[in-house]
């Protein structure tokens, strides 16, 4: 995919309507006006809201602030918790897309790329890459980081998780790590993950969640105090129903979650019109079930 497919494959983040390219390929028109601007390092601009909701837009300044010590602090954070390692389990996210060369895929909140270059070693050859992130400039350092390659494509755009500029099954897989607890529309946002990415694809998605069984201990209890985005429960309510495979790990020292799943063309039902095959089942599944509530 080059840079004029992928701007042609681009909707309107808010309808997903076409989207009309200006001929001198600068920018990008939906049906009701809204311009969204394409850089001169071919940063498209799809943000959606244009004035972001109160939290998105504190994420994005702190972000646009920090860009250039974020890899250190990251790295402060995961040796505070005893993870020598960082790269090892950056591998282990990245595996769980199960990405092949030439697929194509999309990493929402790239940051400065840490994550994505693992992404594009996975699709070479022939492969395409579609990073985003709230942030212009996190998103222009991963630009810098991530050197040329002729063997994947790389298209970015500053992007809002929660309205996502594709149309439905775009993807072969979706991957984000480290927002997701304060993104203003999270059920939004994984409602918006799966409905891009094709049906038996997969979504990868994580951040600081301190597992139950250590938060009552002493140094984690510490964590807890002292960065409260450590006390966030893991959004299981937020994950849509159109999946299957559904998996749960705890990773970084169990200081943050990442859950993969693999998304389904309709939600699976239960056929509670099924006849009943007979008393005698019916009588054991009672037992059995006064035995639980007991």
């Amino acid at each position: 995919m080059n840079q004029q497919e992928f701007l042609e494959s681009l909707v309107c983040p808010r309808t997903g309507t076409p989207l009309t390219i200006a001929e001198d390929g600068k920018s990008l028109k939906s049906e009701d006006g809204t311009v969204y601007e394409v850089g001169d390092t071919g940063i498209v601009n799809m943000l959606y809201p244009k004035e972001l909701l109160p939290e998105d837009a504190r994420e994005q300044y702190l972000y646009d602030q920090a860009f250039l010590r974020y890899d250190r602090g990251v790295s402060w954070v995961f040796e505070t918790l005893n993870q020598s390692d960082e790269a090892a389990t950056r591998r282990f996210f990245i595996d769980l897309m199960e990405l092949k060369p030439g697929m194509t895929a999309l990493e929402v909140g790239a940051g400065t790329g840490k994550d994505s270059a693992l992404i594009l070693d996975k699709l070479t050859p022939g492969g395409t890459a579609v990073l985003s992130d709230l942030s212009p400039n996190m998103l222009k350092r991963a630009q810098e980081k991530l050197a040329a390659n002729g063997d994947v494509n790389v298209h970015y755009f500053l992007g809002n998780g929660s309205y996502l500029p594709f149309p439905d099954g775009t993807f072969d897989a979706v991957f984000h790590f480290g927002g997701i607890n304060t993104f203003s529309e999270r059920k939004r946002a994984f409602d918006e993950l799966t409905r891009v990415v094709k049906p038996g694809g997969k979504v990868v998605v994580g951040d600081e969640s301190v597992a139950p069984w250590l938060r009552n201990t002493p140094t984690y209890a510490t964590l807890l105090k002292a960065n409260p985005l450590f006390r966030a429960e893991v959004p299981l309510e937020d994950v849509p129903a159109n999946i299957e495979d559904f998996k749960l790990h705890y990773v970084f020292g169990n200081a943050y979650y990442i859950m993969e799943y693999r998304v389904t063309a309709k939600a699976p039902e239960v056929d509670i019109d099924l006849p009943i095959p007979g008393k005698d089942f019916v009588d054991n599944w009672r037992i059995r079930a006064e035995k639980a509530v007991d």
